[in-house]
């Protein structure tokens, strides 16, 4: 039996996922968190993760840019707490 080389091994460059849906993320924290407890996963649940991690990680960035903006323009002196809120 003749092995490939690394070179002759057909793989797809750059892929990267669509959207990805609530139900998607759910599966995703899970196997994570598999992952996390020692769990060995299957190949296609090592797949998702890294195939999602930068849609994931580019969402997050941005929502957090986001929030910081409303918290640097939002003047908080006019806001008023109610009980034991803030």
């Amino acid at each position: 039996m003749v092995q490939a080389s690394p070179q002759e091994i057909p793989t797809i460059a750059h892929t990267r996922a669509g959207k990805v849906s609530d139900e998607i993320l759910q599966s995703v924290q899970d196997i994570a968190t598999q992952a996390q407890n020692g769990e060995t996963l299957t190949t296609a649940e090592a797949h998702l993760i890294l195939l999602t991690m930068p849609q994931l990680c580019e969402e997050l960035l941005h929502r957090r840019a986001v929030m910081d903006l409303i918290g640097t323009a939002a003047d908080i002196d006019n806001v008023f707490f109610l009980h034991g809120q803030g």
